[in-house]
């Protein structure tokens, strides 16, 4: 219980210290000036740690979790499936800007690729997929296992991609404090039913006549 305490305390106060950024300044203050204060560490770390948020990772701790219990593995692919449908459904209802067209339409002459990395462009800025993504795969996991160490990886791993998703000129800030609690919200109902099943089946294993 300690260990997820420290996850959920650690989230809200991660989203909270965002949300307090919101109100430094415009939109895509926050983009600008990570683009000011970019360094070759900080590159090459939020260029690979954004990919926690695509469907390889998905599939690598699933993977894992297999090794160690179909049970729980078994979830993060239905995790995965909602996650997709639901960032579809919300990028094409709220329709927003991504920050190239922002930064294209109010003149920023700055920094704008982060290495090789394609800066996206449309109106599917919001929320952030790989935010949204990210959230639900490591509270489902800080969730399942109860453990200080692997909540402070899962909270590291989550705000990182968040953040990488702002360094990379993919989304605004908004857009990462959107999905992160969504996603948040999604990690945490998943293992509510996984524990849900689990006690299911706990309890029909106790009570089974055919049991030895």
């Amino acid at each position: 219980m300690k260990a997820w305490k420290v996850f959920v305390a650690g989230s809200i106060f991660i989203m909270l210290a965002g949300i307090s950024l919101t109100f430094a300044g415009d939109k895509g203050h926050l983009v600008k000036w990570f683009a000011m204060h970019r360094s070759p560490f900080a590159d090459h770390y939020f260029y690979y740690v954004t990919m926690l948020g695509e469907e390889i990772s998905f599939v690598i701790i699933g993977l894992l979790l297999w090794l160690w219990s179909w049970r729980k593995m078994i979830f993060i692919p239905i995790l995965g499936g909602v996650v997709s449908l639901l960032t579809y459904l919300l990028k094409e209802f709220f329709q927003h800007e991504r920050p190239r067209i922002y930064l294209d339409r109010t003149g920023w002459n700055g920094p704008m690729a982060v290495l090789d990395y394609y800066i996206l462009s449309g109106h599917a800025s919001f929320p952030s997929g790989h935010s949204f993504a990210a959230w639900a795969l490591f509270t489902f996991i800080a969730a399942i296992i109860r453990k200080t160490w692997v909540s402070v990886i899962c909270l590291l791993f989550a705000a990182s991609v968040s953040i990488s998703r702002v360094y990379l000129m993919a989304h605004f800030l908004r857009d990462v404090l959107a999905g992160a609690a969504i996603g948040f919200t999604l990690g945490f109902i998943t293992y509510y039913f996984y524990d849900k099943w689990m006690k299911q089946r706990e309890l029909v294993a106790t009570f089974d006549p055919l049991k030895p």
